[in-house]
């Protein structure tokens, strides 16, 4: 007998997968004094242009372990969606 697993269909940009991902770093990597976090001009760069950021910009993987960096990428990603339906 063969087992079934729920799976979720995501879409073409991964938004699932990378939401999941959102909510494990907000819930487990708190960063309060912000250690280690790029200025934050280079995660607005990120949103807006990001294939001209490195990895060195952005101290490595930072961002995948800081819900400060996190919550700042949300906001940023946020914005840039309400500016792009309200012109």
């Amino acid at each position: 007998m063969t087992e079934k697993s729920f799976s979720p269909t995501d879409d073409e940009n991964d938004t699932l997968l990378f939401e999941k991902l959102q909510e494990h770093v907000l819930a487990h990597y708190p960063n309060p004094e912000r250690k280690g976090c790029p200025d934050p001009a280079v995660l607005k760069s990120l949103i807006d242009d990001p294939g001209n950021i490195t990895l060195d910009a952005l101290n490595d993987l930072h961002i995948f372990k800081c819900a400060e960096c996190t919550r700042l990428l949300m906001e940023l990603r946020q914005k840039k969606k309400q500016s792009g339906t309200s012109e």
